[in-house]
């Protein structure tokens, strides 16, 4: 697929990528492979960021660039069915935690050790690592994770965590109550009240959750963000 074929914001995004590996790779010393370069890619859902993702990769992955570029979405790190189960079961009352998409809802210990993985990759005897793969249209639409997921071999040049909550980090209990306060800008309270059905106590549970997925952040070397048009 020649350059021009691609999108002007997945040309946009591979040349930030490329300046960024380029960048990354001049850090690294000059006697052993680099690690890959860890992209994140945030947007809200709708904003198009899985379908500008598998262009960037495929516009890396052409040449002139040829690069090896691995593809990680939170949504295949989602608990399994029965931990989902588990997790809405224990918190009955907290709409957020029944069914998957929120923080809280993701394995993170299983994405702490893929993403370590692959920043071993490189590495002489590493061998593959495993992604992971949530089926959603297992369960009615509820989802389970399944054994056949993408088998990755080294060398890796760039990999991309990509989600709609990629880069969202805890704040403090205060500012969560200060906002909660506040009217959302973007809603009609006629139309959607929010807090019909959620509770300040259901976004701090939340707001907890999001502790965990720290380390995941901190494993990223440059971020993108994609607005919804």
């Amino acid at each position: 697929m020649s350059e021009d074929t691609h999108p002007p914001a997945v040309q946009h995004m591979a040349q930030h990528v490329l300046n960024q590996l380029q960048e990354h790779r001049s850090r690294c010393p000059s006697n052993s492979r680099p690690t890959p370069l860890f992209v994140g890619v945030q947007g809200p859902q709708g904003s198009g960021k899985t379908f500008l993702t598998s262009r960037l990769r495929a516009h890396l992955s052409s040449p002139p660039h040829a690069l090896a570029v691995t593809v990680l979405s939170i949504d295949d790190l989602y608990l399994p069915h029965s931990g989902l189960q588990n997790l809405a079961e224990s918190h009955p009352h907290n709409i957020l935690f029944q069914g998957r998409g929120q923080p809280g809802t993701h394995d993170v210990p299983l994405g702490t050790s893929v993403l370590k993985n692959l920043k071993k990759i490189n590495e002489v005897g590493a061998g593959t690592v495993e992604i992971p793969f949530f089926d959603k249209s297992l369960y009615n639409g509820k989802g389970d994770r399944v054994s056949h997921g993408e088998t990755v071999n080294g060398p890796v040049d760039v990999v991309v965590l990509e989600g709609w909550c990629v880069g969202f980090f805890p704040t403090s209990k205060e500012l969560v109550e200060e906002r909660w306060k506040e009217p959302a800008p973007t809603l009609e309270p006629d139309i959607f009240d929010m807090k019909t059905f959620v509770s300040v106590d259901h976004i701090l549970a939340v707001n907890e959750r999001l502790k965990q997925y720290v380390e995941w952040w901190d494993a990223l070397d440059a971020f993108i963000q994609v607005p919804r048009s």
